[in-house]
């Protein structure tokens, strides 16, 4: 005892072995241990003369039937260390056969399973692999239910081309449990199942496998692929392919083996019967293969809809970002960040996730925490490059169509980037075709009805006017102060075109130019302080010259 408790030893093992699978023969503590038959049971014989361990035969207590060994509550205490371990007295024959059952299956996993391309990674038997979950139902609270499995599995499996874990729950029926007790555990397992209870434990729903006789196997096999029907007939499945591999890989798969009394030759051949019209009969390493497939394509679905989920997300508060540019300006203190941010339309700012990734997240990580000192001038200096790029970019494009020809278009274009704003992506696209008309041709159809009526009125008023007024007014004159009174000119492209009656409903403050739908009308004694093309261009290109030496343009600063 003071061995056991200070070094442990071959004889703890046993201990630990027994504590494991609560109940195991001799011959499989051999075999568990790889320890020679006689060295075995001469450290049981000692262990049950300390009372840590006891042994029966089944049904016989004397001959060369193998001894079952279990755990005395002194040897249960040693192992776990407390003094409220479980043990047993005397267990029931039948509880001891069942437990032995188990544990010859445990054995027959891992000394077989690797030539069947399985290895085992853990056995949990008997409390140890129960599941525990808790259920909410409506208008009655929570609820907790209980799966109790003979014993679950974790195994890595290598099965044609098909790597992965795998898990599996094991009920071991020695032709002692009713077709009944067999259908109830089946809608238990269901539950489980539809619940989900196994996500965040297991690498897929485990399926559920049944080692019994071969009769039993079929009949229970034929009822329990009744009861999945059942269950997968009220089921809605939505979302096409993708929704029926993630309903695959959620339901509950059951197998059954009629191999209960040879669980090694259940490790490695097709004997496992799957419901179905024809006994379909699989490998057990067939059957986890298919499940981690399954699970792997449900996974794709799922990472997949969840990178969507995320990516619309993001897109989603972008949008917010660029629909308060004004406040997003006034915070980052810089004209640039509402200018960029109106320039991404709606339609387009998913693809800068892809454009321009580290402006997005910078924003992003700005937006959540706009206290951070940091975060903030990231984004400053992110947006503010941002800026220059798309600036230069319109300003050199812009430069290039203005060797097509002068143009209201092209003025107001010029306009624009001269006060360091940016241009919109349809007029940049304007700037790309030739021009429809010219300045001088625009002039022209903007006064070309205007100028007979100019004529007429001039006509009409000199010839009213007495000699001696004639003498000192020249039709010119008339004509230049009915053009003062009739005429605007756009403050952007300098066309001169005719005012709406001041009193008519047409005419109102801040009315746009009806040929560059850009500029606001002066009064026409005004014309010559708007600026002219030649002079818009020299800024552009002095400001190009200013941001290919300091990287920003000089309006940004």
């Amino acid at each position: 005892m003071q061995r056991l408790r200070a070094a442990g030893g071959p004889s703890h093992e046993l201990l630990v072995l027994l504590d494991q699978h609560r109940v195991l023969t001799t011959d499989q503590l051999a075999r568990a241990t790889g320890a020679p038959v006689r060295t075995v049971r001469h450290r049981l014989d000692r262990l049950r003369s300390a009372g840590l361990v006891d042994a029966v035969r089944p049904g016989r207590e004397s001959g060369s039937a193998p001894r079952h060994w279990w755990l005395r509550i002194a040897g249960a205490r040693l192992v776990a260390g407390t003094a409220a371990a479980p043990g047993r007295q005397r267990p029931s024959g039948l509880h001891v056969a069942h437990a032995a059952a188990i544990g010859e299956a445990w054995l027959a996993v891992r000394d077989h399973g690797p030539a069947a391309g399985l290895a085992l990674q853990r056995w949990w038997s008997d409390r140890a692999g129960w599941q525990e979950w808790e259920t909410t139902q409506l208008g009655w609270g929570s609820r907790v239910r209980r799966l109790t499995p003979d014993a679950a599995l974790l195994v890595d499996v290598d099965h044609d081309d098909v790597t992965g874990t795998a898990a599996a729950f094991v009920e071991v029926d020695l032709a002692t449990m009713s077709q009944t007790v067999l259908r109830e555990k089946v809608t238990r397992y269901l539950a489980y199942a539809e619940d989900r209870a196994w996500e965040g434990r297991w690498p897929h729903c485990p399926p559920l496998l049944l080692l019994t006789t071969e009769a039993r196997a079929a009949t229970f096999i034929a009822a329990a692929g009744k009861q999945l029907a059942d269950a997968r007939r009220g089921e809605l499945v939505y979302g096409g392919q993708a929704g029926r591999d993630i309903a695959d890989a959620r339901a509950l798969v059951v197998a059954a083996c009629g191999l209960v009394r040879d669980p090694a030759a259940a490790v490695d051949a097709p004997v496992w019967l799957l419901p179905g019209e024809a006994a379909t009969r699989v490998s057990l390493a067939e059957l986890l293969a298919d499940r981690i497939t399954a699970q792997a394509r449900a996974q794709h679905h799922q990472d997949q809809a969840a990178a969507d989920a995320a990516y619309w997300d993001r897109v989603r508060r972008l949008g917010d970002i660029c629909d308060a540019g004004e406040q997003v300006a006034r915070l980052l203190d810089t004209p640039a960040a509402a200018q960029i941010l109106a320039h991404w339309p709606p339609a387009t700012r998913h693809t800068l996730l892809d454009d321009a990734p580290d402006v997005v997240d910078a924003l992003l990580r700005w937006w959540a925490d706009r206290d951070d000192q940091v975060l903030t001038e990231r984004a400053r200096a992110l947006l503010v490059d941002r800026h220059t790029t798309v600036w230069t970019a319109q300003a050199e494009q812009l430069l290039a169509a203005a060797g097509h020809g002068d143009h209201p278009r092209l003025r107001a274009a010029a306009a624009d980037l001269q006060a360091g704003r940016l241009l919109a992506t349809y007029t940049v696209d304007q700037l790309r075709q030739p021009p429809t008309s010219t300045q001088e041709q625009t002039q022209q159809a903007a006064l070309e009805d205007y100028q007979a009526v100019r004529d007429d009125h001039v006509a009409a008023v000199w010839t009213g006017l007495g000699w001696r007024a004639r003498r000192h007014t020249s039709p010119a004159q008339l004509g230049a102060e009915h053009d003062r009174e009739h005429l605007v000119v756009c403050d952007t492209c300098a066309i001169a075109y005719p005012r709406p009656d001041p009193a008519g409903p047409d005419w109102y403050a801040g009315e746009h130019c009806p040929h560059c739908h850009h500029g606001t009308p002066l009064p026409y004694e005004h014309r010559d302080q708007v600026p002219t093309l030649t002079d818009r261009l020299a800024a552009i290109r002095a400001q190009l010259a200013a941001t290919s030496a300091s990287g920003r343009p000089s309006a940004t600063r």
